[in-house]
């Protein structure tokens, strides 16, 4: 039996038939990237998935698939602490039966580092079985394993996967190489024959490296969830009514000020965890565990005062809840148990709700998650419901297991990648839904919302480019990424030479001046019916104004638009592609018609630089009757809702040359954010 038969067999048991087949496809396109037999090459393939969408199983899936192509060698990158080797390499070995079965066909050899442990990796080569050799990410331990993969055959293959490959791998260094970085590029050396698979599902520093670098993917594969995945989307797009909870400003936990009690917003969450846990085990028995995640600092002083904390607090309600007895359970509980209920959850009689939840109550296990905690490695076996306190510990690559409710009240990171691993809450069935909450500050919510965005551009735009011939390297130059407003993509000491569109507005100042161009565009917005709109209040002012829910004819206007070669800042085809992208998530762009009551405005025209400024501001003072313009820029209450797609067209007369008749010129307002490229990949 095939590895791949093997395996398939196993993964059945829990997944189905249509995602394993394309988690099959996907691994024998990766492979496909690979040396042939008795060829020396060496490719690297970007594995993209999801956060907490199984790229686990991915792993295992190219390991067998690799084992059935003839590679002997599967040097694995696990994670850059012990406790993410230890997790990720004991799944891996038992997926693969490494450690249960009896046909010696795989070994498994951990941080092979010394000349006894190389001889034992060569011997088994010679014996044709397929070594697995799982590698802490640290720059000693890469180095020894490079020492040894020195002493293969040259025309060996091997496959090198480095998991969660946008964190610890790159170089972090301006002046030289960055220790992990320097030992992966020995790792490569050594093994003149080899495929090398980042996985991760934050990109965005692997894809804007320069095409020269060691780790700058040549191929992306798109990794697709299983049926039920519950991701970004669904938390804060599709269900955020029902998910997303508030911490207030002053609720966010301070850097360095341990808190003296729990705060209320943790309290709920807290509550929220408990009645949940108590009505999934009364209907699902196969649930468990269960657990609620508490990430507020990355201080370890901090988060031990909060482990400390919610355990009193578990020790209280042991002593105050009575079996049985309603009245004698908080009312944040209950209140919480019906906000479950509402959402979705079956509810039960009082008395056995809280004979249940005294039940999870007496089982919480709570961890401390961090370098400074003697135990930091959760048992997920002595107890049904955990809560795990940490901060980057709990980040990248840790898998929480049943994580029902999240407690972030970490003030949120700038860096579109760090915000997003941070995110632990991802990954579960979606008819566990209704017992999920993920609480956090509106300004972390605002920007996860957002990074949802930036992720669906990224792959349907990515994938589009290659589809049509493009590069990684081409798309990183022309198309880029689409950010939330004051977000980075990454840490600025990984990716350097960066370009920087601002969204917001843009304004066409030198638009055309011939009377057959404002004759055409007059017709293009015939077209869409502006011309005879009716006028939407703007506060005193009212404009003719439509809205369009396609984003065909809006692209038609743009493109179609009579227009000079050169307007100064008028980068016309970024625009519209700016536009079509913001469209993609936004599904409504505004078109105003500017004027002047019936009226065409006068604007002061200067020169080649054309109109000084095509926008009227807003009222200095409310009319008496307490009308207020806040000026064309804050039209459809844009300060208080940015991501929208606003499209004006200003009817303008050329001050001191109003004879030569009107003029029509566009500003285009594309959203909050930005659109970062990559300046030279040379």
């Amino acid at each position: 039996m095939s590895e791949i038969e093997r395996l398939d067999k196993v993964l059945a048991s829990s997944i189905d038939d249509e995602t394993r087949a394309g988690i099959w496809e996907s691994v024998q396109s990766i492979l496909a990237q690979g040396p042939a037999e008795g060829t020396s090459s060496q490719s690297t393939v970007l594995a993209l998935g999801y956060v907490q969408s199984g790229k686990t199983t991915s792993i295992t899936a190219l390991a067998a698939a690799a084992a059935d192509a003839g590679y002997q060698v599967i040097v694995a990158l696990l994670g850059s602490t012990n406790l993410l080797l230890s997790q990720n390499s004991e799944r891996l070995e038992a997926s693969l039966g490494i450690t249960t079965r009896s046909d010696y066909v795989w070994i498994s050899e951990t941080n092979p580092s010394t000349e006894a442990s190389g001889k034992k990796l060569r011997k088994f080569v010679d014996m044709d079985r397929v070594c697995l050799v799982p590698v802490l990410k640290h720059a000693g331990r890469i180095r020894a394993v490079a020492k040894q993969m020195e002493k293969i055959p040259d025309d060996l293959r091997a496959l090198i996967i480095d998991d969660e490959a946008d964190q610890a791998s790159l170089n972090t260094s301006k002046d030289a190489e960055s220790s992990t970085y320097a030992a992966i590029r020995e790792l490569r050396k050594a093994v003149p024959s080899h495929l090398y698979v980042q996985y991760t599902a934050t990109p965005y520093a692997p894809l804007l490296l320069d095409a020269a670098d060691l780790l700058s993917p040549q191929h992306v594969e798109f990794l697709t969830p299983g049926k039920g995945y519950t991701g970004g989307k669904q938390f804060f797009i599709d269900n955020a009514e029902r998910v997303v909870r508030n911490v207030p400003l002053l609720d966010e936990q301070a850097s360095k000020t341990p808190p003296l009690q729990l705060q209320k917003s943790l309290h709920h969450a807290l509550s929220a965890f408990l009645a949940g846990s108590a009505l999934l085990l009364l209907h699902d028995a196969a649930t468990p565990p269960i657990s609620m995640l508490v990430h507020s600092t990355a201080r370890n002083d901090v988060q031990a005062r909060y482990e400390f904390l919610i355990r009193r607090q578990l020790e209280q309600l042991r002593k105050t809840i009575t079996a049985g007895d309603v009245t004698t359970v908080p009312e944040t509980i209950l209140e919480e148990r019906r906000r479950i209920v509402a959402n979705g959850a079956a509810d039960v009689e009082d008395a056995t709700f809280v004979d249940k939840l005294k039940i999870v109550i007496s089982q919480a296990m709570t961890w401390l998650v961090n370098s400074a905690a003697d135990v930091n490695k959760v048992d997920w076996h002595v107890s049904p419901i955990h809560i795990l306190v940490g901060g980057n510990k709990l980040d990248r690559g840790f898998t929480v297991e049943g994580l029902t409710v999240t407690y972030m009240n970490r003030p949120a990171s700038p860096q579109v990648d760090t915000l997003e691993q941070r995110a632990r809450a991802f990954g579960y069935r979606g008819d566990l839904l209704p017992y999920c909450q993920f609480f956090a500050s509106k300004k972390t919510v605002r920007s996860l919302t957002e990074v949802v965005h930036t992720e669906e551009d990224l792959r349907a735009r990515l994938r589009d480019h290659v589809d049509n011939g493009g590069s990684v390297h081409t798309w990183a130059r022309e198309i880029g990424l689409l950010l939330p407003e004051g977000m980075t993509p990454t840490r600025a000491s990984v990716v350097t030479a960066l370009s920087r569109m601002g969204l917001g507005w843009h304004q066409m100042r030198t638009p055309s001046r011939l009377p057959e161009d404002t004759a055409h565009n007059r017709t293009l917005l015939d077209q869409i019916g502006l011309l005879d709109a009716p006028r939407i209040s703007q506060g005193r002012l009212a404009f003719r104004t439509v809205y369009l829910d396609s984003v065909e004819p809006v692209e038609s206007l743009l493109r179609d638009w009579a227009r000079p070669e050169y307007s100064p800042g008028w980068l016309h085809d970024e625009f519209v592609d700016a536009v079509i992208r913001g469209f993609a998530h936004l599904k409504r762009a505004t078109v105003m018609l500017m004027e002047d009551g019936d009226d065409p405005r006068t604007r002061k025209w200067s020169g080649d630089l054309g109109f000084v400024n095509l926008f009227q501001g807003r009222d200095l003072k409310p009319q008496p009757n307490g009308d207020f313009y806040p000026g064309d820029r804050l039209v459809e209450n844009l300060e208080d809702e940015p991501n929208q797609i606003v499209i004006q067209v200003h009817r303008t007369l050329v001050r001191q040359h109003e004879d030569d008749g009107e003029v029509l010129a566009i500003a285009i307002y594309l959203g909050s954010g930005l659109v970062v490229r990559k300046e030279s990949n040379v």
